[in-house]
């Protein structure tokens, strides 16, 4: 209980602490009156503008500013305007005499600058036109020698191609011109061997033969002598 009555109080003090931080804000923005986020302006055409500690010519000066000084400033209030100077000095003068736009002068040397840094990103430009022509260029002949190269290239793989087709056919007609000396080699051997056994059977019929004729001779010459033989006996 005595916790959940801490927490409670703890609470409490802390809203009340919240309450006032945003009365005091609320008070602040409202005693502010005019016055405006700090931004720069400029002191419009004239000799010199006087600076004062107050609202008023009965105040001190403080300082005088020349035309195109740059103030920042701070507040405005009727007919006058707090600005801080360069220095860090603060204090008031006419509000006529600001202005939101910079002198003409600053702004003719701003235009210049302007124009001097386009004309050197003109001239950056133009030579990184020319690199890149060149470059472009140089990128083109490379790729004429590559196309020629390309089209080389292919005009021999075209050439062997065709070479290649005519080493396939000739390769399978020689493929065929062996089975063919194979098949006659075949057949010649067929024909030798049958050659060889026609002059076997030849050679074995002319030893018959002249066997023949040999025993046939001596047949006829036995016959013969007997005759003869026959023919002295019958003379005697």
């Amino acid at each position: 209980m005595v916790i959940r009555q801490t927490q409670h109080l703890c609470t409490f003090h802390s809203f009340f602490l919240f309450a006032l931080i945003l009365f005091a804000l609320s008070g602040a923005i409202l005693l502010s009156g005019t016055k405006v986020l700090a931004e720069t302006r400029y002191i419009q055409p004239s000799s010199e503008v006087a600076v004062r500690r107050g609202q008023g010519v009965d105040f001190k000066i403080i300082s005088m500013i020349k035309d195109g000084t740059p103030v920042e400033f701070l507040e405005e209030d009727e007919s006058y305007a707090r600005i801080r100077l360069q220095n860090g000095k603060e204090g008031w003068m006419l509000k006529r005499f600001l202005s939101e736009s910079p002198p003409l002068d600053e702004v003719v040397a701003s235009l210049r600058t302007e124009k001097n840094e386009l004309e050197q990103k003109e001239s950056e430009l133009m030579q990184n036109i020319e690199e890149i022509s060149s470059s472009l260029a140089q990128t083109r002949t490379e790729l004429d020698s590559i196309r020629s190269e390309r089209d080389r290239i292919w005009a021999d793989f075209q050439i062997l191609q065709e070479e290649t087709t005519d080493v396939v056919q000739t390769k399978k007609e020689l493929l065929e011109t062996r089975k063919k000396n194979e098949q006659l080699l075949q057949e010649l051997t067929a024909t030798t061997r049958n050659s060889q056994r026609l002059k076997k059977n030849s050679a074995i019929k002319w030893f018959l033969t002249g066997g023949g004729v040999l025993i046939l001779g001596m047949i006829i010459g036995g016959v013969l002598s007997g005759k003869s033989r026959r023919r002295g006996s019958l003379q005697l």
